[in-house]
């Protein structure tokens, strides 16, 4: 998937658990780099979440044993993690 589609579709989607976690639409525009933590739109709870819709989205099994928290944090390492070009690669 191009990185602009992937970025989009895990914008929409963080944004949409962010919605329905706290009850109220999002009205920022989630930037590549952005801490999803620290901006509220994710939690412990609805990182499991996001993993499933990952896996889902680029057909890519992530291996959480393989991957610190930290690769989460923002849609720019989602997108590394999924595309392999961490330091780990996505089993």
């Amino acid at each position: 998937m191009e990185r602009d589609a992937f970025y989009k579709a895990m914008s929409e989607f963080i944004a949409e658990l962010a919605e329905k976690r706290t009850g109220e639409p999002v009205t920022i525009v989630i930037g590549e780099d952005d801490n999803l933590f620290d901006l509220g739109l994710v939690d412990s709870f609805t990182i499991i979440q996001m993993i499933v819709y990952l896996e889902d989205l680029s057909g890519v099994s992530i291996d959480l044993s393989e991957h610190d928290l930290e690769s989460f944090y923002t849609i720019h390492g989602i997108c590394d993690l999924v595309q392999g070009t961490d330091a780990g690669s996505a089993a």
